[in-house]
């Protein structure tokens, strides 16, 4: 319990329960005004204890209760990184419309790509070695370990990996092609599995899980290679738009906004009811929280419900948030403090001792 007016701590409470808290709460038979968080408990203790006293329930709660809700509902409907079409899109249809591209020739880029690499690090060794320079002295300036240095000194190894192009019998070679027409339709690794045993299939799970990843990888990287009329926009700027104004949020435009509202229309709804919610908060309009519940029941989301049901159940103390200034901006700064005092004494402390410690600490902080 802090004062609401010095900000001082003035009691500790060592349960959560309702009736007990209720009796602690009677040995103050001076309060008047309460601010809270949202539990139900703590209302239901105030009200036994002081039924004619104020209750405020905290508005940073609240807001935070309403933005957590949005983002969750986001997180559900939304991947961590979507693309959408750039200005210079072309009308076709987009990048949605686009059938899974199969890049055969992938592979083998990626591994001439990884053999040059190795090609210029094998030159650099036995170039400095050609200057005089020892083994030590070559590890140091390539960072290489002392086998990969020996191996690249070796003149009769080679830059290109002998296992490349290498066919080896599998149990697995004959469904490849049954699988990669699956992949292309994004079907999930269960579904593949089912089906090519069907067909005679015989071998491990895991080596069909194994070829399947590669594939997707490869599928993933021809895509970025091929598309050069999408961007990608990540989830995590949408989601910084529920606390900040778009000109604050650095990785997203308006325009990439717009077109992510024309793929995602539900998103301007939810973003529109958050603002909405700030505003009436913050504006003191407290005879807009109804017409704002309505509103927000109507868009038939359901975390946004969830949050607007527990909150119609503590409705007068939201109300009352709106139209005084209390909030519990001191009650939570205390319990940062108090945080601070356990971890000082853990595991040589009760909660008497605690308690008293606190409550010590804060009358010499107001007598300095």
């Amino acid at each position: 319990m802090v004062d609401i007016e010095s900000g001082r701590v003035v009691d500790m409470v060592y349960t959560r329960k309702s009736t007990e808290v209720a009796e602690w709460l009677k040995t103050y038979p001076n309060i008047s005004v309460v601010s809270r968080d949202g539990s139900m408990l703590y209302a239901n203790a105030i009200s036994t204890a002081h039924p004619d006293a104020i209750q405020v329930s905290d508005r940073f709660h609240l807001v935070k209760g309403l933005t957590e809700a949005a983002g969750r509902h986001i997180r559900r409907i939304i991947a961590s990184r979507i693309r959408v079409e750039s200005d210079t899109a072309n009308q076709s249809g987009g990048y949605w419309n686009k059938p899974l591209l199969r890049d055969t020739d992938l592979p083998g880029r990626l591994h001439n790509a990884t053999t040059e690499k190795r090609t210029v690090a094998i030159e650099r060794v036995r170039e400095l070695a050609a200057q005089g320079l020892n083994l030590k002295r070559i590890m140091k300036e390539t960072g290489h370990c002392q086998k990969i240095a020996k191996r690249y000194l070796d003149e009769g190894f080679g830059a290109e990996y002998r296992e490349y192009g290498v066919n080896r019998p599998s149990k697995l070679k004959a469904y490849t092609a049954t699988i990669d027409e699956m992949l292309t339709k994004q079907k999930k690794f269960r579904e593949i599995e089912a089906a090519i045993r069907l067909l005679g299939y015989t071998g491990a799970a895991s080596t069909i899980r194994m070829y399947a990843t590669r594939e997707r990888r490869h599928n993933l990287t021809a895509h970025d290679q091929v598309i050069t009329n999408t961007e990608i926009i990540e989830r995590k700027w949408l989601l910084k738009l529920l606390y900040n104004p778009i000109e604050k949020v650095k990785g997203i435009t308006e325009s990439q906004l717009e077109k992510v509202l024309d793929d995602y229309p539900a998103l301007a709804a939810i973003y529109n009811t958050v603002r909405t919610f700030k505003e009436i908060m913050f504006a003191k309009r407290a005879g807009d929280l109804d017409a704002w519940i309505e509103s927000a029941k109507a868009f038939g989301l359901e975390e946004i419900s969830s949050f607007v049901n527990g909150m119609s159940r503590d409705l007068e103390a939201v109300k009352n948030a709106i139209k005084f200034e209390y909030n519990n901006g001191l009650a939570e700064g205390s319990i940062n403090k108090i945080k601070l005092y356990k971890r000082i004494m853990y595991g040589r402390n009760s909660f008497e001792l605690l308690r008293c410690k606190t409550l010590l600490l804060e009358q010499r902080r107001l007598i300095n």
